[in-house]
C-alpha cells in the first residue's frame, strides 16, 4: 500500500502534492482538535500537531522538488510526460542526474511518510505518557489530587489578594473574579464569602475583617482545610504582574505557583482566567472541563469598575450583613455592565429574600435569566431555577434545572436546599427532608439548612427530632440571631405560646442592631399577641412592623400590614365598620397607583373586602389584578386565586362554590391558612359535621408556620368547636375545647373578655351537669 501511495505521489505536480499535503493537514488537526476534546487530552496537543505539520512542510517541499515535482516537464491534467522512444535513450545518465544521487537518497517519498507517520506516533506517545504519569500522579505532570496532596473536591480557601497597586478595590475584584473562575473546578471547592463570615465570628473577629494571607490561613487550620490559595496584583510601568499559590495551611509548603501579566487594567481579568485556569490545571482539573469553560470575562464582566461594585456588594452582604447597602451597589454594577448576569441575579436573589420590592426583583431575575448565556454553568442553572420558581411559577421546570446542578454536583448545597424548598412549598416534606440532610452533611458551616430542615420536621409532627435538631444548631452557631425565632416557631407549631412570645421577646432585645431581625421578631410577636387576644399590643408592633417597611421604601408592605390590622378588626373584634375604615384610609395615604403593581397587595384587598361583605368591590380588584399583571409574572398564583373566589362566592351567598374554591385553595405551603374560611363556607351551605371535621383539622395539622397563620384562629375554631359539640350534647369535647379556649385567652383585652367569660361559665355548667 505505501509502494501504491508513493506512486500516486510521483504522478502529481508540485501543486498537488502541496495540496494534497495541506489537505492532509488541515484532517489531522480536525481529528487532533476532536480527540482532545473527546479523550480531554492536554491544550498543548494540538498546538503540536500544528508544529509537527509546519516542519513537515518544507521537508514535503523539498522531497516534491527532488523527486521532480517541479523539474520535469508535466502533461495537461498532471499525467506523466510521454517516455523517449529507445532509439532516443541516452546511453547513460546525464552528469546533473548523478550528481543529485544523495539528494534522492535522502528526500525521498518512502522516507517523507515514514517521517510523518513517526511524528504522528510520537505525539500520540508523548500525549499518552503525558496523561498517564498525570493520573497516576508521577513526574512533574502530575496533579496535586492525583498524588493525593488534595482530596478530590475538598474545600480550599481563598485569600484576599494583595495589592501593591495602591488600589484596595482592584485587589478586592481581582479576588472575586479569581473566585469565580475557581469555582467552575471539578476537583475542588472554594470556601464561599458566607462560610469566611460565619467562620470569622465563631472566632471573635469582625466579618467585615480584610481576609489576608495569614488570617486565611488561620481559618483553614480551625475549619480543617488543607490548603489555601494566596495571590497579589503589582503594578510596573503601566503593566500589572498578577501572581497566585496554592498553599499548605498547616506548614505553609507552596504546592503550586503561577504568574502572569496584563498590558494594562482592561487585560486584568482575562490575565487572572489565563492564572485561574493554569492552578486548576496543576489541582486537577480535566482538559475537558478547562476547555469548556467560557474565558472569564464572559461568564462575569469585563468591565472592571463593575466588577469592583459586585465584590463590594458581597463583602457588605455577606461580611457586614448591610443589605441595603449590598442591593444598592449592586444596583449601580448593573448600570455599569447592563449585561453583567451574575450581578443580575444576586440582585434579584437578595431582594426576593428581604422581601423588597416584587418589582424590582423580577426585573433583575428576568435580565438575570435574559443574559443566563454569560454565566457559569453552576450559576446558569441556579439562575434559571429560580427564575422558573419565583417568577414563571414553574416548579416542575425549576426542579428540572435543580436536579441538572445536583447531576454535576451531588452535593451542591444551594441547589440540596432550594430544591428541597420547591417540595416544601407544595407539603412534600418527607421528601425535602433527605435534601435538607445531605445538604448539612456537604457543609455544616451553613444555619440555613438546619433551619429548613427543622421546619420540614415540623411539617411532619417530628416536634421532638426538629427540637434536638435546633439544639444542634444552637450549639454549632451559638449567636445566629435567628435562634429565639425558630425556637418560637417550634414552640407555636406545639400551642407552646407563652413560651413562643417568651423567645421573640428576648429576640427584639438582642437584636437592636439588626434591624431585619428586629423586624421579623416584631412580626412574629404580633401575630403570638394577636392569636392570645392580647390585641392592642399586637397593633403596637405590627405599626412598628409598617413604618419600617415604610423607611425601607416598600408601600406594599406597608399597606398589607393596615390590611392585616384590618382582618383583626373584623374577624377577632367583629368590627366591620373600623375594619372598612381602616383600610380605606391606608388607601389613601398609599393609593394603588402610587405602587408599582407587582408590589400591589391584591390578593389581601380583594379577600378583606370579601369579608367585609363588599363583593362588588373584591371583584373590581381581582379584574384590575388580572388587567394589570402580565400572566407570565404572577408566579404561582393559584392559592391565592382560589382562595379570592372563595371569598366572593361566599359573599354573594353561593356556599357550595365557595366550599369548592377553598377546598382548591388548601395546597401550598401553608398548612392550615385556608382550613377557617372552608369551614365557615361548610357551616353557611348546611354542612355541620364538614365544617366540623375541617375545624379539627385546623387544630390537629402539623403547621410549621402556625405562628403566622393562626391570627386569632386558633381561638375562633376552639370557641366554634366548643359551640359546635355543645349543640349536639357532647360535652365532653365541648368542655375541652371550651378549657382551651379560656386558657389561650385568658389574658385577652377587656374587650374580648365577654365571650371568655362566657366559655368559663358554660365550662363550670358541663362541669356541674356531669359531676
Amino acid at each position: 500500500m505505501l509502494k501504491r501511495l508513493i506512486h500516486e505521489i510521483h504522478r502529481r505536480s508540485l501543486w498537488q502534492v502541496l495540496a494534497i499535503y495541506l489537505g492532509a493537514s488541515w484532517l489531522v488537526l480536525q481529528a487532533v482538535d476532536t480527540l482532545a476534546g473527546a479523550l480531554s487530552l492536554p491544550e498543548w496537543a494540538p498546538p503540536l500537531a500544528l508544529f509537527l505539520l509546519i516542519v513537515g512542510f518544507p521537508i514535503v517541499l523539498a522531497t516534491a522538488f527532488v523527486q521532480g515535482g517541479m523539474g520535469r516537464d508535466s502533461a495537461p491534467g498532471g499525467a506523466e510526460p510521454k517516455p523517449a522512444p529507445a532509439s532516443q535513450a541516452p546511453a547513460s545518465p546525464p552528469a546533473a542526474e548523478r550528481g543529485k544521487g544523495a539528494h534522492h537518497k535522502i528526500f525521498t517519498w518512502r522516507n517523507a511518510l515514514i517521517g510523518g507517520l513517526a511524528s504522528l506516533a510520537l505525539l500520540g506517545l508523548l500525549t499518552i505518557g503525558y496523561m498517564v504519569t498525570r493520573t497516576l500522579g508521577v513526574g512533574p505532570a502530575a496533579t496535586l489530587v492525583a498524588r493525593g496532596v488534595l482530596e478530590e473536591r475538598a474545600t480550599i480557601i481563598l485569600a484576599e489578594f494583595d495589592s501593591r497597586t495602591g488600589d484596595s478595590l482592584l485587589a478586592r475584584a481581582a479576588t472575586e473574579a479569581f473566585r469565580i473562575d475557581l469555582s467552575q473546578s471539578d476537583a475542588i471547592r472554594v470556601a464561599a464569602p458566607a462560610f469566611i463570615a460565619r467562620a470569622l465570628r465563631r472566632m471573635e473577629r469582625s466579618p467585615d475583617a480584610e481576609v489576608d494571607y495569614d488570617l486565611a490561613r488561620e481559618i483553614a487550620q480551625r475549619e480543617g482545610i488543607v490548603a489555601i490559595v494566596g495571590g497579589d496584583i503589582n503594578s510596573a510601568g503601566g503593566k500589572f504582574v498578577l501572581a497566585a499559590r496554592l498553599t499548605s495551611a498547616e506548614t505553609g509548603e507552596e504546592f503550586a505557583a503561577f504568574r502572569e501579566t496584563a498590558n494594562d487594567s482592561s487585560e486584568i481579568v482575562p490575565a487572572i482566567d489565563k492564572l485561574s485556569k493554569r492552578l486548576r490545571e496543576r489541582i486537577g482539573d480535566s482538559y475537558r472541563s478547562l476547555r469548556a469553560d467560557k474565558p472569564l470575562e464572559k461568564v462575569t464582566t469585563g468591565n472592571l469598575a463593575a466588577l469592583r461594585k459586585y465584590s463590594q456588594a458581597l463583602q457588605a452582604i455577606h461580611s457586614r450583613s448591610d443589605f441595603s447597602r449590598g442591593i444598592a451597589l449592586l444596583e449601580e454594577a448593573v448600570v455599569l455592565d447592563s449585561s453583567f448576569a451574575m450581578a443580575y441575579r444576586k440582585l434579584g436573589v437578595e431582594l426576593s429574600n428581604r422581601n423588597e420590592s416584587r418589582e424590582r426583583a423580577v426585573e433583575a431575575l428576568g435580565m438575570a435569566f435574559e443574559y443566563r448565556d454569560r454565566l457559569t454553568e453552576r450559576e446558569r442553572y441556579l439562575t434559571m431555577a429560580t427564575y422558573y420558581n419565583q417568577v414563571l411559577g414553574d416548579r416542575a421546570r425549576a426542579i428540572t434545572a435543580y436536579q441538572n446542578l445536583l447531576d454535576m454536583d451531588p452535593e451542591d448545597t444551594w441547589a440540596l436546599n432550594n430544591l428541597a424548598g420547591i417540595y416544601m412549598s407544595v407539603r412534600e416534606f418527607e421528601r425535602a427532608q433527605p435534601l435538607f440532610e445531605r445538604a448539612i452533611r456537604a457543609d455544616s458551616s451553613s444555619a440555613l439548612e438546619y433551619q429548613n430542615a427543622q421546619i420540614s420536621l415540623m411539617g411532619q409532627g417530628k416536634f421532638a427530632e426538629a427540637e434536638t435538631l435546633l439544639d444542634a444548631k444552637r450549639d454549632r452557631f451559638p449567636e445566629n440571631p435567628t435562634n429565639r425565632f425558630y425556637s418560637a416557631l417550634l414552640e407555636a407549631a406545639r400551642w407552646s405560646y407563652d413560651k413562643a412570645e417568651s423567645e421573640l421577646r428576648a429576640m427584639i432585645e438582642e437584636t437592636r442592631a439588626f434591624p431585619l431581625f428586629m423586624n421579623q421578631a416584631r412580626f412574629g410577636l404580633a401575630s403570638v399577641l394577636t392569636a392570645r387576644g392580647r390585641l392592642a399590643e399586637a397593633e403596637t408592633y405590627r405599626s412598628e412592623v409598617s413604618a419600617q417597611n415604610e423607611e425601607r421604601g416598600v408601600p406594599g408592605a406597608a399597606l398589607g400590614g393596615s390590611i392585616g390590622q384590618a382582618f383583626v378588626d373584623l374577624f377577632l373584634r367583629g368590627d366591620t365598620a373600623t375594619a372598612i375604615d381602616r383600610v380605606d384610609s391606608a388607601l389613601e395615604s398609599h393609593p394603588l397607583s402610587d405602587i408599582s403593581p407587582l408590589d400591589r397587595p391584591y390578593f389581601q384587598l380583594a379577600t378583606f373586602y370579601a369579608f367585609a361583605s363588599d363583593p362588588r368591590r373584591a371583584r373590581q380588584l381581582w379584574q384590575e389584578y388580572e388587567a394589570e399583571i402580565d400572566p407570565d409574572l404572577r408566579g404561582d398564583d393559584e392559592v391565592a386565586r382560589h382562595s379570592v373566589q372563595g371569598a366572593i362566592a361566599l359573599a354573594e351567598g353561593r356556599h357550595d362554590e365557595a366550599v369548592d374554591e377553598f377546598r382548591r385553595s388548601d395546597v401550598g405551603g401553608c398548612v392550615t391558612c385556608t382550613l377557617y374560611p372552608l369551614a365557615l363556607a361548610y357551616e353557611a351551605s348546611g354542612q355541620p359535621d364538614s365544617a366540623l371535621s375541617v375545624y379539627e383539622q385546623l387544630l390537629s395539622r402539623s403547621d410549621p408556620f402556625r405562628l403566622f397563620s393562626d391570627q386569632g384562629g386558633g381561638a375562633l375554631t376552639l370557641e366554634r368547636l366548643g359551640q359546635l359539640y355543645d349543640e349536639r350534647g357532647d360535652w365532653e369535647k365541648a368542655a375541652e375545647y371550651y378549657a382551651r379556649f379560656v386558657k389561650l385567652w385568658k389574658a385577652a383585652d377587656p374587650e374580648l373578655q365577654p365571650r371568655v367569660e362566657a366559655a368559663q361559665q358554660r365550662l363550670e355548667e358541663i362541669f356541674a351537669a356531669r359531676g
